[in-house]
């Protein structure tokens, strides 16, 4: 029987289901709240998300196991970012958070169900997500609290520097991926100086375009999953989304020649921005995301092997290990070495 110090999905499906039958009827806009129905749940790397049917209203509730933004209030951070997004037909609407831990032990989110399939990466759908991001970047920030890259170039570059030094310290890493990873590293360090003058710390970023954080709802695409997101160049989402690592960690197909070509016009058509500049930065950032994505997978199949994933998240990891291993691998590193 696991603790509260080390729950399973089973025990946390429970109490998420009793925790919502002892909230007040008001914080989720309900008169009452009488039948609860956990219909499903969708796992993230960190959080536990489970879609909730309360009579005939529909809800996520976020579960917060571990964070990845770096930061210790990371779901008051997420809320507040869906408070800024409200209205804008970006995000799910924010309905209630509770971080005090007086009745769960992690902190959990509540917001908007939003129904709809996922993103494809066809040709014809790359307009729509071109705009949907172009509008993003294009709000103003204002005086929020929000993570900011100042040097985005450099960043990224310190990031990846950060992943392959963590991954070098697992027991099971694999050397290959060390030795390509720091070659690519190593190969791309002298473009940093003049590259990083191309970049602005000039707006909004998701930070995490996989295409399963788009829903195509009735009323238009919108992106979920907002733990992370920062002011950064509109160049890490458009990378982000160009990732092949990235495409493959949702599923075997990629993005083909004439839909990356799509979407990059068509985001700068929608944003106003230079076109060539878009391309240029591109080429000199994409590869650092692409590294990032894949020691980042290379990170969580190491975190099982070495038994340091989190009680509450093996059974969801070791459910993903089919998707890490798509793309944490040394041939998609080498990859990246040769196109530069």
């Amino acid at each position: 029987m696991a603790s509260l110090r080390e729950p399973n999905i089973q025990d946390i499906a429970s109490r998420v289901k009793n925790y919502l039958g002892g909230l007040p009827p008001r914080v989720l806009d309900l008169a009452k709240v009488e039948a609860i129905q956990i219909v499903g749940m969708f796992a993230g790397a960190y959080n536990l998300n489970y879609h909730v049917q309360i009579d005939d209203r529909e809800f996520i509730v976020r579960v917060n196991i571990e964070q990845q933004s770096g930061l210790s209030d990371q779901m008051d951070y997420e809320f507040q970012t869906l408070e800024f997004l409200e209205g804008q037909e970006i995000a799910p609407r924010p309905i209630y958070l509770d971080d005090t831990k007086a009745r769960f032990e992690f902190d959990i989110l509540i917001e908007q169900y939003l129904k709809g399939p996922y993103l494809t990466l066809e040709k014809g759908e790359m307009p729509e997500a071109a705009q949907l991001l172009a509008r993003l970047h294009s709000l103003p920030p204002g005086l929020r609290r929000w993570i900011v890259w100042v040097d985005p170039l450099a960043s990224t570059y310190q990031l990846a520097s950060s992943d392959l030094a963590n991954y070098r310290a697992s027991a099971s890493a694999n050397p290959e991926i060390v030795d390509l990873s720091g070659r690519l590293l190593r190969t791309i360090e002298p473009q940093l100086e003049e590259g990083r003058r191309l970049f602005r710390a000039d707006g909004v970023n998701h930070t995490d375009l996989a295409r399963d954080n788009f829903i195509r709802t009735e009323r238009g695409l919108r992106l979920i999953d907002w733990e992370k997101p920062r002011v950064d160049d509109s160049s890490y989402d458009l990378c982000c989304f160009l990732s092949k690592p990235a495409q493959l960690w949702c599923g075997i197909d990629t993005l083909a020649a004439d839909a990356r070509e799509e979407f990059i016009k068509a985001y700068g058509t929608a944003s106003g921005k230079d076109e060539e500049l878009l391309r240029q930065k591109i080429r000199l950032r994409e590869p650092l995301v692409s590294l990032h994505w894949i020691l980042w997978g290379a990170i969580k199949l190491s975190d099982l092997q070495d038994r340091k994933t989190s009680s509450a998240l093996v059974q969801v990891h070791e459910e993903k290990v089919t998707r890490w291993n798509r793309f944490a691998r040394p041939e998609n590193v080498s990859d990246l070495l040769s196109a530069l």
